[in-house]
């Protein structure tokens, strides 16, 4: 039970905790008001350490629950910005693939959406020239048409909306590339057909494709 009409406190989670899933330990905000009775609020452990020096100070403290949390999501603003700009420092994200990034490190989905959506407005994140790239690079390295839809939808971003789709990004015949690839194979002589359907209907070849593909490398494997 609370014992005053309003107090608050953090606990940041133990130094080499994990929690389940392998996701990073939050921090906890421990809030007790007279309108809410006792919360507990599961927050980043970069918030929660951002707080700990407010809790600890003799100035002005929040008044109430209200200010405490306008302060918290201040703070939780600022540090989802800085943590939006680390990750696309390594490497670039689609808009949902962020979100999703800036809300398992503990954020909460509107502040997430929030620094999402000021990064596209000041041309920071772009889905098309995310999925452009995405698709370039996938489409040099062999992928086929069927992954490289399947992994910018799973990213939130739909192919068919880039302009040339598929016919730009991807080899006219896609027979050929699969063909190249399957040659690049080293042939065991057990169930050769199968691990080279499977390899490249992974790579995002249709079924049709693969097996025509796989029968021609092994037909060239028995004339050589």
């Amino acid at each position: 039970m609370c014992g005053l009409s309003f107090s608050w406190d953090v606990e940041l989670p133990e130094r080499g905790s994990a929690s389940l899933g392998g996701r990073r330990p939050l921090a906890t905000l421990v809030i007790c008001s007279e309108s809410h009775g006792q919360e507990r609020i599961p927050i980043p452990k970069a918030v929660g350490r951002r707080l700990v020096p407010l809790l600890e100070s003799d100035g002005e403290q929040p008044s109430g629950r209200s200010e405490l949390l306008y302060r918290v999501r201040v703070i939780s603003l600022e540090l989802a910005r800085s943590k939006a700009e680390e990750l696309l420092n390594r490497r670039d994200y689609s808009s949902s693939e962020l979100a999703a990034k800036l809300r398992e490190a503990g954020y909460h989905p509107s502040v997430a959406d929030e620094v999402v959506a000021r990064f596209v407005e000041v041309g920071l994140l772009d889905d098309g020239r995310f999925a452009e790239l995405f698709a370039r690079s996938k489409a040099a390295a062999g992928w086929g048409r069927i992954k490289i839809e399947r992994e910018l939808a799973r990213r939130g971003v739909d192919a068919t909306q880039l302009e040339g789709w598929p016919s730009g990004y991807l080899e006219e015949d896609e027979s050929e590339t699969a063909f190249a690839l399957a040659s690049r194979r080293r042939l065991s002589g057990k169930n050769d057909f199968q691990k080279l359907v499977r390899f490249l209907c992974g790579r995002g070849f249709p079924m049709g494709v693969a097996m025509d593909a796989a029968k021609r490398v092994l037909a060239e494997a028995e004339e050589g």
